[in-house]
C-alpha cells in the first residue's frame, strides 16, 4: 500500500482525562500502522488555514466529531461552517458515528451534504430508518462501538478467588430521552445493590459521575471483580432531531423528581419501544478479556456472546436475582464461561484495533485508486511537521483551562444557584 496521509478530526479533549477505549478509537490508525502520514486534529481548537487548503488521501471523521448535532443546532451549523472544507475535498471520506438514534436525521443529512464515503454504524440493522437519505446512495458498513486493545491480551490478571468485589459496576445515571434500553443501564446496577444486601456479597456499585474511573484505574477494577455486571448499549427510543431531547431537559428542570413513566407521558408518549438500538459496549470486552465473569441484562450483544454460555442472564428488573446467585456460587462453572467468554470475544478478528485499522487503510487504499487521487504527500508531510511543531502549546493551554474549568464546577455544584450564574457567564462569555 502507498504511503497515505490522513487527516483524523475528533473532539476527545484532554487525553489524560478521557475514557481509555476512546482514545484507542480515536487514535487506531497511527498506533497501529504508524508508516503513513497522519494529521490529528481536535475540534475544540481551531484548525489552521493551511491545513484547510491541504489535499489528503483520506478525512476521517471520529465518534467525538460527530458529538456536535447533540448540542444546540446553532453549534452544529458553526461545526459544519468552520469545517466546510470537508464537504468540498474529494479525498475519501469516511465517518464513524456512535448513538446513531440520537438526533439521527441531522446525522444523515451530515453524511450526504458532505458527501461521505463510507459510514461505519455500530447499529447491525435499521439502517434504512437510521439513515433514511444516506442508505439510498451511500455505503454503510458494520462497525463497533469498542475494539479489543491488543495489551489487555496478555495482561496479567487476578486468579479468581483472590479477586476482593463480589459484584463491580460503574454507570452513569441517563436521561429518559435514550429510553428503557438506556434506563436499564442504572436501574440495573440500583436494584442490584438493593438486592445484594444483606447477602454476604461485596458489591462495588456506584452510579453517577462520582464513581467514573479512568485509564489504568477502570482496568484495575475489573480485574478485583470477581463478576461484572452490565447491559447493552443503545436506546429504545428514536429522537430524530433531538426535539425529545430538549422536552426532556426542559420537563425534568421543572419537575426534578419526576419518574420516567411520567416524563414517557409528557415527552414521549407511544414513542417508547417502537425501535431497539442495541450494540454490545467495550465494557464487555474489557471484562472479558480481563476474566471477569459476566451478569448481563439479557439481550443480543451484536450477536456476538449469548446467555448460559458466555455470560449470567439478568432480567431488566432483576427479578431473577436468586437465580444469578445460585449461578455465580457454582465456581467450577463460573470459571469455564469465563473461558469460553474470553476465547469467543477472542476469535472475532473484525473486534482488533490492529484489524479495524488495517480494513480502513486497505478500504482509503482502494477507494483513492478510484478516484484517481494524487494529492501533494511531500507538502502534506511538510504541513504535518508544521502542525506539530505549532500546535502543542496550544493544547498544553487549552487543556490546563479545561481542567481549570472542571475543577471550578466540581467545586460550585453543591450550591446551585451559584452553578447556574457560573453557567450563563460561560456562555455569554465563550
Amino acid at each position: 500500500m502507498d504511503r497515505l496521509s490522513i487527516l483524523v478530526l475528533h473532539s476527545l479533549g484532554d487525553p489524560a482525562f478521557a475514557p481509555a477505549f476512546l482514545g484507542h478509537h480515536v487514535f487506531a490508525l497511527q498506533r497501529n500502522f504508524p508508516e503513513h502520514d497522519y494529521l490529528y486534529h481536535d475540534a475544540t481548537l481551531p484548525l489552521p488555514e493551511y491545513v484547510t487548503e491541504q489535499d489528503f488521501d483520506a478525512i476521517v471523521l471520529d465518534v467525538t466529531f460527530l458529538t456536535a448535532r447533540w448540542a444546540s443546532l446553532d453549534f452544529l451549523q458553526a461545526r459544519k461552517d468552520a469545517y466546510a472544507f470537508v464537504r468540498e475535498s474529494g479525498a475519501v471520506k469516511i465517518a464513524f458515528p456512535q448513538d446513531e438514534y440520537d438526533c439521527n436525521v441531522l446525522l444523515d443529512d451530515w453524511m450526504c451534504e458532505w458527501n461521505i464515503d463510507v459510514v461505519f454504524s455500530v447499529i447491525a440493522s435499521g439502517w434504512d430508518v437510521l439513515y433514511p437519505r444516506y442508505h439510498k446512495h451511500g455505503n454503510i458498513r458494520l462497525g463497533y462501538t469498542g475494539y479489543i486493545d491488543e495489551s489487555l491480551i496478555d495482561r496479567p490478571t487476578q486468579p479468581f478467588q483472590t479477586r476482593t468485589i463480589d459484584i463491580g459496576y460503574r454507570a452513569k445515571k441517563l436521561p429518559p430521552y435514550f429510553g428503557r434500553v438506556g434506563q436499564t443501564k442504572w436501574t440495573i446496577g440500583r436494584d442490584v445493590a438493593r438486592l445484594a444486601t444483606n447477602t454476604g456479597l461485596h458489591v462495588d456499585i456506584e452510579l453517577g459521575d462520582k464513581g467514573t474511573l479512568f485509564g489504568d484505574a477502570w482496568l484495575k477494577f475489573i480485574d478485583n471483580s470477581k463478576f461484572t455486571l452490565g447491559a447493552n448499549s443503545g436506546s429504545s427510543l428514536l429522537d430524530p432531531t433531538g426535539e425529545i431531547q430538549r422536552h426532556v431537559r426542559a420537563y425534568l428542570a421543572a419537575n426534578p423528581d419526576a419518574t420516567f413513566e411520567t416524563v414517557e407521558a409528557a415527552c414521549f408518549a407511544g414513542q417508547e419501544g417502537l425501535y431497539s438500538f442495541t450494540a454490545i459496549s467495550p465494557r464487555v470486552l474489557e471484562a472479558a478479556l480481563l476474566d471477569s465473569a459476566q451478569i448481563l441484562v439479557d439481550g443480543d450483544y451484536s450477536d456476538i456472546i449469548k446467555p448460559g454460555e458466555h455470560y449470567i442472564p439478568i432480567r431488566q428488573d432483576a427479578s431473577n436475582f436468586e437465580e444469578v446467585r445460585a449461578a455465580m456460587s457454582d465456581t467450577n462453572e463460573v470459571i469455564k464461561m469465563i473461558k469460553r467468554c474470553r476465547e469467543t470475544i477472542l476469535s472475532v478478528d473484525a473486534l482488533r484495533y490492529r484489524n479495524k485499522a488495517r480494513m480502513t487503510l486497505e478500504l482509503i487504499g482502494d477507494l483513492a485508486t478510484r478516484k484517481n487521487l494524487s494529492p501533494n504527500r511531500e507538502r502534506a508531510r511538510s504541513n504535518i511537521t508544521r502542525y506539530m511543531t505549532e500546535m502543542p502549546a496550544k493544547y498544553k493551554s487549552r487543556w490546563r483551562s479545561q481542567q481549570f474549568r472542571v475543577r471550578v464546577a466540581n467545586a460550585v455544584a453543591p450550591y446551585p444557584v451559584l452553578h447556574s450564574a457560573l453557567r450563563s457567564a460561560a456562555r455569554i462569555f465563550r
